[in-house]
C-alpha cells in the first residue's frame, strides 16, 4: 500500500515526541514540532522553495502560545 511520503513522516515525528516524554530535550521537541510544521505549511511538498526564516518567526509566534 503507497502512503504519502509526508504523513509518513510526520507519524514518526509525533512517535518521536512521545518516545522523548517529559524527559526529552526541549531544543529537539522544538525543532521536530518545526519540521512538522513546515510538512504542513507546504501541504508536504518539501520541494518548495520557503523563506526559512519567516517560517520559523510564524512557527515560533504560535509555539510561544503552547
Amino acid at each position: 500500500m503507497e502512503t504519502k511520503a509526508s504523513i509518513v513522516v510526520m507519524s514518526h515525528l509525533s512517535d518521536s515526541l512521545v518516545l522523548m516524554g517529559d524527559c526529552g530535550n526541549r531544543t529537539a521537541k522544538r525543532d521536530i514540532r518545526f519540521a512538522q510544521f513546515i510538512i504542513l505549511e507546504t501541504k508536504g511538498d518539501l520541494n518548495m522553495l520557503i523563506d526559512a526564516d519567516a517560517m520559523w518567526n510564524k512557527f515560533f509566534e504560535n509555539y510561544q502560545k503552547t
